[in-house]
């Protein structure tokens, strides 16, 4: 190598590492004037979360019903649509009658019969009593009499009952809503037989919801009606906190567990059959907590700045369960840091943290 090349390429090298800085991150140098800030200092400090068991259940109503025609007939009308809401009493469908009336008149001219073969045999009876007092007739023969009369009575009355019965048959034409509702299935249509026992329709309360889910024997024997668990429900941005009130004690053969169900705030806005996760709580544990103002978020990283010798240093932290304002650090500080809790987004490291109370205007400062 020559001597001219031997100095070109020397002064390649200078240029080089006058072009290179003293940032870690290997980029060009530039001028950071570090700034004074003004902001919030707090420590790192043990705080308690609760130990849960999480199990999945559903959101149920309190009140559902299978709604089944008392009568054997086929369906005339429908007067609802599934998604529909309802009234307690308003009409749900209707039943063709026809089969019902002639029932009715069958009973009515059974009634009248026995009642003409009632008017007979008292006829009978009271010219018996009167000839069988003057002797004029045996007392077998009154006997007989007698009892015709007694039976005529006794049929009357079977035939009264059977034609009240079949009168009210007819209310059982019109189903009615037994509660406020909505119609969440329907299970025939118009046209098709209904019979008792057969379900046409399912109505629904969802003003009064549950959650209810299956649990394992040893969880089941620490919960007790009225503990609070934390419900998450698909739809829901929010946990919600819902009270055991059934604990059922038979557990089922096949899954050896226990049905739970846990009231529902009223205002909870959520379809019945909806998926829920359920969190009971077994304990506490401490870890360590900050405020989640504290939090700050560079480029994806989360991290806190921890104040040393009253300068600010970036740590980035491993975030675990939050609760109500604070949140848990699983790594990246230490208990008992010096850390900002507040105004710190416009912080660089290396800054300079004036400590202030949260309560102080906060102000920064070049």
């Amino acid at each position: 190598m020559n001597v001219l090349s031997k100095s070109i390429w020397v002064g390649v090298v200078i240029l080089g590492l006058v072009g290179c800085s003293d940032s870690p991150n290997g980029e060009t140098a530039v001028a950071h004037s570090y700034q004074q800030i003004a902001a919030p200092v707090g420590q790192v400090t043990l705080g308690t979360i609760p130990l849960k068991a999480v199990v999945a259940g559903a959101v149920v109503p309190d009140q559902k019903a299978q709604i089944a025609s008392r009568l054997m007939g086929y369906i005339k009308d429908f007067d609802v649509k599934v998604g529909q809401k309802v009234q307690a009493g308003d009409l749900l469908f209707s039943i063709d009658s026809n089969d019902v009336n002639s029932q009715i008149l069958q009973a009515q001219s059974a009634y009248q019969q026995a009642l003409a073969a009632l008017e007979d045999a008292k006829l009978d009876y009271d010219r018996f009593s009167k000839l069988y007092k003057e002797d004029s007739v045996s007392k077998q023969q009154f006997d007989k009499v007698s009892l015709q009369y007694k039976v005529a009575k006794e049929n009357l009355v079977s035939a009264r009952s059977g034609f009240n019965q079949a009168r009210s048959q007819l209310n059982y034409a019109n189903v009615k809503a037994p509660f406020d509702g909505i119609v969440v299935e329907k299970l025939a249509v118009a046209g098709a037989l209904a019979a008792p026992g057969n379900p046409v329709l399912v109505l629904e309360n969802l003003t009064s919801l549950s959650v209810r889910t299956q649990v394992s024997e040893d969880l089941f024997a620490v919960l007790r009606n009225g503990d609070e668990a934390e419900v998450r429900i698909d739809g829901q941005p929010q946990p919600i906190m819902a009270t055991i009130y059934t604990l059922v004690s038979a557990a089922d053969p096949r899954s050896r567990t226990h049905t739970v169900k846990l009231s529902l705030p009223s205002v909870v806005n959520v379809n019945s059959g909806t998926f829920a996760r359920v969190g009971f709580k077994r304990g506490e544990r401490q870890t360590m907590m900050v405020p989640k103002s504290a939090i700050v978020n560079r480029s994806g990283i989360e991290g806190v700045f921890v104040v040393k010798d009253g300068t600010a240093y970036f740590h980035m932290v491993r975030l675990g369960e939050s609760i109500g304002n604070r949140i848990e650090i699983k790594a990246g500080v230490n208990l008992g840091d010096q850390i900002v809790i507040d105004n710190n987004q416009s912080i660089l490291n290396g800054d300079k943290i004036i400590a202030v109370s949260k309560t102080d205007d906060i102000k920064g400062a070049a």
